[in-house]
């Protein structure tokens, strides 16, 4: 009589818990966050989760589906604010190179990638002026449109102590 009770006991315990890890599963997949901020832009298989970014944010960038032929280097560049929109077009990418990755597909065809934009003294990246304005991401060796983004002048909540100048 004992193991009968125990059993059922046992059971009931069993499905209680399915029960829960199923709704709550179904509770997840039905989320939507209506803060959310991410709009994934793409430039063929890469693509950036904004356009635009507050000092202190990461710039993520997901590669899926790279072909396995194709190999470059994906760089982040600042454009230079002097350059008028028909020298922008000439110069293709004119700027300050802030981090760059070298890819290739035959080694992996999926991948992520975060920049940092941060302050540098030797890349001349003295105080947040330096950082703010507008980017590029650039796709050396592929014919990929460049991804282009914003660091607004704005700090991403309690990121402030990160950005004293070094310069």
């Amino acid at each position: 009589m004992k193991k009968q009770i125990s059993l059922i006991v046992l059971i009931a315990i069993i499905t209680t818990i399915v029960i829960s890890v199923f709704t709550f599963s179904e509770e997840i997949d039905n989320y939507i966050d209506e803060n959310d901020d991410t709009k994934w832009i793409h430039s063929g298989p890469f693509a950036i989760d904004r356009e635009q970014y507050l000092i202190g944010h990461k710039v993520f960038l997901i590669a899926q589906g790279v072909n396995p032929n194709e190999k470059g280097t994906i760089a982040l560049v600042k454009l230079n604010e002097y350059e008028t929109m028909t020298e922008r077009a000439m110069n293709q990418g004119a700027g300050k190179i802030i981090k760059s990755f070298a890819f290739n597909g035959e080694k992996a065809t999926e991948f992520n990638i975060y920049f940092s934009p941060n302050l540098s003294k030797i890349k001349g990246i003295c105080s947040v002026e330096d950082l703010i304005g507008e980017y590029e991401v650039v796709f050396s060796g592929t014919n990929y449109k460049n991804i282009k983004l914003e660091i607004l002048n704005q700090y991403l909540p309690g990121s402030e102590p990160l950005f004293e100048p070094v310069c």
